[in-house]
């Protein structure tokens, strides 16, 4: 898995810190894929777990590219702003990208 974090900020945790918690309240759904209410285990903060599922092939129509999601990715990085939501964590794998975001 892959971590994301802001330049200067501490590294990031290791995948599983954070866990989408059982509670089905706060779940949304979109196109692409569906937001989770997750909770990182060594601190107990609460964050957004924004799941997002990735084109397996440039054919395929289920899915993001995987540049669009890296593009929204890098973009999250830049901001600082009281109004967006910040970035805290990124995981990656073949299928999904899923971003934690703060609440």
């Amino acid at each position: 898995p892959q971590a994301a974090g802001r330049p200067g900020s501490p590294p990031a945790p290791a995948w599983g810190a954070a866990r989408p918690c059982p509670s089905p309240a706060f779940r949304r759904s979109g196109h692409f894929g569906v937001v989770k209410r997750c909770r990182e285990r060594s601190t107990g903060t609460f964050y957004a777990a924004k799941f997002v599922k990735t084109r397996r092939c440039r054919g395929s129509r289920l899915g993001l590219e995987r540049a669009q999601v890296e593009r929204e990715v890098a973009i999250l990085r830049q901001l600082d702003h009281p109004n967006i939501m910040r970035l805290h964590d990124l995981f990656a794998s073949r299928a999904e990208m899923v971003l934690v975001l703060e609440l």
